[in-house]
């Protein structure tokens, strides 16, 4: 099953899109600071009191596509997912079709797990020159690829994504577990280093070269990918199951 933690990496949150706050000295409309409070209460993870702001922000303005993005995130993480995708399709209705707001709606279909939908979405946000962070999506859908079992086709987006953004840890990190999937350890093993050169604390990255090294058997190389794990996150779950390969390592 997908996990929400795993699939939120293929969102643009909010607080990184939010629209620009009202001239100066002016008081703003009622649902923008609805909006701004809705904010600050999402970054500070107070997603009940978040959820309430961004209903009265689109109550006050129902076709603004702002709010009904940042509704719509509130209710994803809420895992309230039907409420999330109504919003979320409003968003896209009423920006004109914004590729940031397709690809949170893809995100969306990810943790619903209804893959040909997230691809869908994925790939109009993709093909849209103004998107940004088009490497995103395209990690988005080799992930839906991937969870598919069709993995030649999970390759080709990963590659794409890495075309686009030679820089992004998660397509490299997302690459080599195709890899793994299809015994090619070496390939698999370069694709994890890859990804944790890129970001040195990234845990996942860490644990799964451990685990590439091992299968490809060298040994020496996996305990210390493993002993990585246990350093940067001593109690975490990752840990405890690195500290179990190392002492089957020995």
């Amino acid at each position: 099953m997908v996990k929400q933690a795993l699939v939120l990496i293929f969102l643009v949150v909010i607080g990184g899109i939010a629209g620009c706050s009202a001239p100066e000295k002016k008081k703003p409309p009622q649902g923008e600071s609805h909006y701004m409070l809705g904010l600050s209460y999402f970054r500070q993870q107070q997603l009940t009191q978040a959820l309430k702001e961004f209903l009265q922000a689109v109550e006050s303005d129902p076709q603004n596509a702002d709010y009904q993005n940042a509704l719509a995130q509130a209710y994803q993480f809420k895992k309230a997912y039907p409420e999330a995708e109504k919003h979320y399709l409003d968003a896209v209705n009423f920006s004109g079709n914004s590729p940031e707001y397709q690809n949170n709606l893809a995100a969306l279909y990810l943790d619903m797990q209804r893959w040909d939908d997230a691809i869908k979405y994925f790939r109009q946000a993709a093909a849209n020159l103004l998107f940004g962070n088009p490497e995103i999506a395209l990690t988005g859908i080799g992930f839906a690829y991937f969870q598919k079992g069709e993995y030649p086709d999970a390759v080709g987006a990963y590659q794409e994504a890495i075309k686009k953004n030679a820089r992004y840890p998660v397509a490299h990190l997302r690459l080599g577990e195709v890899y793994y999937e299809l015994d090619k350890w070496e390939l698999a093993i370069e694709s994890f280093r890859k990804a944790v050169e890129l970001v040195p604390t990234y845990l996942d990255a860490h644990y799964k070269l451990g685990l590439a090294y091992m299968k490809n058997r060298q040994n020496e190389e996996a305990k210390q990918a493993f002993a990585e794990v246990v350093r940067l996150a001593p109690i975490s779950e990752l840990a405890k199951q690195a500290k179990a390969y190392i002492e089957l390592l020995k």
